[in-house]
């Protein structure tokens, strides 16, 4: 973590200077410490995830899809001036994992026309734009992928 940070920071910096660097240095080395000592953030974790770059490569795709598809059933809606009927859908999930659960979370919040409102211990509540929107969301493709990555 303290290499990308770092590495960022000078992309970000706009130039290769002595200061610079040293602040590079200081800054990524505060944040990672403080990743590290409040967040649960630890190397061996990191690199346990990058083991399955497949699995995270393939959730993105997906994720990727399922943005643009939320994207187009949005603009469907608006095009046709249909009035929205929100919802509020209430879950829980079996996943184990605090990390899994929060990237399901903020899957379905990058989806157009929904928005993860609540998440606690492994109880979701998201709110739909629409009905339609909320359709068997517990059983979405997220879900099931953070499920096969769980296991592996």
């Amino acid at each position: 973590m303290f290499i990308v940070l770092l590495l960022l920071w000078l992309i970000f910096a706009g130039s290769l200077t002595v200061t610079n660097l040293i602040l590079g240095v200081i800054v990524s080395a505060l944040i990672t410490f403080f990743c590290s000592r409040f967040m649960g953030y630890s190397t061996k974790k990191f690199f346990a995830a990058l083991k399955k770059p497949g699995q995270l490569l393939g959730y993105l795709l997906v994720l990727l899809r399922e943005i643009v598809t939320a994207n187009i059933a949005v603009l469907k809606m608006i095009y046709r001036r249909a009035a929205p009927e929100p919802a509020l859908v209430r879950f829980s999930s079996d996943l184990k994992s605090e990390a899994h659960r929060v990237l399901v979370a903020n899957s379905i919040t990058l989806t157009p026309g929904t928005y993860t409102v609540e998440l606690e211990d492994g109880r979701y509540a998201v709110h739909a734009l629409d009905r339609s929107f909320d359709t068997d969301i517990e059983n979405c493709v997220f879900f099931r992928m953070a499920r096969k990555m769980e296991e592996s």
